[in-house]
């Protein structure tokens, strides 16, 4: 089966879109990590880890009293997010202005898609029992079809209502049927 191919070349990246869409991503980030490092540094205290890594490291560098500060700690971890934020966005609008001037000299990257056409889909797989024996296919069966109700003519007539007339197709005439009736 032969699909359909259309060669598109990237000749420009908007930088303005570039810049949102790094905004969005690394603020995202920046609040994913910061929210998993509180969680963690609350399990820490929970569990007395962090007075093992307190001891640990105190006993590395010989001091008696070392202890990591949570304020601080979560105080660094904010500036320094943002200053990764404001960098990584920098970074990619850069990247991008750069991939706009060298696209101008060499003409763009060349993306190539092939269109397919679609397969039919496999048959269900067998699945085994717990013998490990394949378990035969089920055969398939024709949707069922329920015959229709017989119509049965109501013949006892409505007391309130006259019986109605049936009239034939050709008793009627095309102009009696645009007449309005005289009042």
């Amino acid at each position: 089966m032969q699909g359909r191919r259309v060669r598109l070349v990237v000749r420009r990246v908007e930088p303005l879109t570039v810049l949102r869409f790094s905004v969005l991503l690394f603020a995202t980030l920046y609040l994913v990590f910061l929210v998993a490092g509180m969680v963690l540094w609350a399990a820490a205290t929970a569990t007395g880890l962090r007075e093992n890594i307190e001891k640990f490291i105190g006993e590395l560098i010989a001091s008696n009293d070392f202890q990591i500060l949570g304020p601080t700690m979560f105080r660094a971890s904010v500036l320094g997010g943002l200053v990764l934020v404001v960098m990584g966005t920098g970074a990619n609008v850069l990247m991008a202005v750069l991939y706009n001037l060298i696209s101008d000299v060499i003409g763009g990257i060349t993306v190539v898609f092939e269109e397919r056409p679609t397969r039919r889909r496999p048959r269900a797989r067998q699945l085994a029992d717990p013998n490990g024996q394949p378990a035969p296919l089920k055969p398939s069966r024709p949707p069922r079809r329920r015959a229709p109700r017989p119509v049965r003519p109501d013949t006892t007539p409505m007391p309130d209502m006259p019986t109605p007339v049936q009239v034939q197709p050709e008793q009627v005439q095309p102009a009696e049927l645009t007449r309005r009736p005289a009042d």
